[in-house]
């Protein structure tokens, strides 16, 4: 059975690297294709997920190995050794003599005898010396690049984040990224508390308890996918990070209160603020694609948001039947995403010319939000990344250009507000998604 996890985890890498197919994709769509036992199927995800956020150290080991150029080894049988390296040198409880032999039977379907053999070779040199201690490191003496290739993050972030953070607590972020997140959730007080889910949770055989600092908030303990439980089919709960939770909490969000919600989809955020509302007062959930229009819908009535309404609209575009109509207005933006790298690896693959044209959108959406703003009303600003050109910079393009907006203090749970009016969270720091958040007020008159 373990052979098919890895032929199912080879499928998921020639996937991403010929179609750019995101991992969670692959696990949630394809991956049953191949009926594996939920073991196997763990095992597959595991791999497929730890390659992809180790390739770069996977590489290096390859190279000091390799007698051929990495570039110059067929595609397919690159990614049966990046797996096997993977096995040999991350997971302990895969002895290497498995992981060597699997992948020589792997290569051998795809390239033919040759390419096992040189699978068998390469691996079992790499295998020798994991075992005795001595995989080379990775030169310290250019120091982002030792990072970028230490913790397979784009060595153009790495150098930005030394100039925000200094190289030590760079380390640190980088460490954080490669590992795995919590799984947490927010409670839907429409339906229940925490202390009644935690305890429903665990006479389900889940083990849950609450989040340190973030209200309504809990962590689990338990593995598995949670979306099967029957809680969760009540819409009991919403997996969600506690850094995306904060948004609805800088607007203090009141009941009666009209809130709009742009880019909304999957639409955590705006079960929030329905929830905050309790379901008194409008609240707009805009998204540019009517599928997620019709999901979040769907959502919204397993969670009893029966306020929530939804609109297929382009969030940078206005719309002049809004203009003024908000009292709140959410704002999380389309964003390079470099602050869930613990969750999603294959963003570290996006190169950074890529990312040039997205705070020229996140201007315009912030400038449609604000149109939707009545004065002495509030829109927050948000990112799921860590990068100023995306968060500080467009927040202050955007102040230069609206005389009539000033931050405001920033009021979030658990000590995490700012006086400032916006604050960047780190997976090192507060143990959350890196995050951005910046709340604006429209003044009156």
């Amino acid at each position: 059975m373990a052979a098919s996890a890895r032929s199912a985890a080879l499928a998921g890498l020639k996937a991403q690297r010929t179609q750019g197919t995101w991992p969670d994709q692959f696990v949630k769509n394809q991956l049953p294709g191949f009926a594996l036992e939920r073991k196997d199927a763990a095992l597959a995800a595991r791999l497929l997920y730890g390659v992809l956020q180790n390739q770069q150290l996977i590489d290096f080991y390859l190279a000091q190995y390799s007698k051929i150029k990495l570039n110059k080894i067929a595609p397919q049988v690159l990614d049966v050794l990046r797996l096997g390296v993977y096995q040999i040198a991350f997971l302990d409880k895969i002895p290497a003599w498995a992981a060597v032999n699997e992948s020589v039977n792997l290569a051998r379907k795809k390239g033919g005898q040759r390419a096992a053999a040189f699978v068998n070779g390469l691996l079992r040199a790499v295998a020798a010396q994991s075992q005795a201690g001595r995989l080379p490191e990775p030169d310290r003496g250019d120091f982002p690049q030792y990072l970028s290739v230490r913790y397979s993050h784009p060595l153009w972030y790495v150098r930005q984040m030394i100039e925000i953070l200094g190289p030590q607590e760079t380390e640190a972020l980088c460490a954080a990224d490669n590992q795995t997140a919590a799984v947490t959730a927010r409670v839907n007080r429409l339906k229940t508390d925490a202390e009644a889910l935690i305890g429903l949770l665990a006479g389900q055989g889940i083990e849950a308890e609450a989040h340190p600092w973030m209200p309504d908030c809990i962590v689990f303990r338990s593995g598995g996918d949670l979306t099967v439980c029957p809680a969760f089919q009540q819409g009991l709960f919403y997996i969600q990070d506690p850094a995306s939770q904060l948004p609805p909490w800088a607007l203090e969000i009141h009941p009666g209160e009209n809130v709009i919600d742009l880019c909304a989809a999957p639409g955590g955020k705006s079960l929030i603020a329905a929830q905050m509302q309790r379901c008194k007062g409008n609240l707009l959930a805009m998204d540019i694609h009517g599928f997620k229009c019709e999901e979040m819908e769907k959502t919204a009535r397993r969670y009893g948001a029966e306020n929530l309404k939804t609109m297929e609209a382009d969030s940078s575009r206005l719309r002049p039947e809004l203009l003024e109509r908000a009292d709140k207005v959410i704002c999380d933006v389309p964003c390079s995403g470099m602050g869930i790298l613990r969750k999603k690896a294959d963003i570290r693959f996006k190169a950074e010319e890529r990312l040039a044209d997205l705070p020229e959108l996140q201007g315009k959406i912030l400038d449609c939000a604000a149109a939707y703003c009545r004065p002495g009303g509030r829109v927050v600003y948000s990112t799921c990344t860590t990068l100023p050109r995306e968060n500080e910079e467009v927040a202050a393009a955007f102040l230069a250009r609206r005389p009539d907006f000033a931050l405001a203090p920033l009021t979030l749970p658990g000590g995490m507000g700012a006086a400032q009016g916006y604050r960047t969270f780190y997976p090192h720091r507060e143990g959350v998604d890196g995050f951005f958040i910046a709340c604006l007020e429209r003044k009156e008159g």
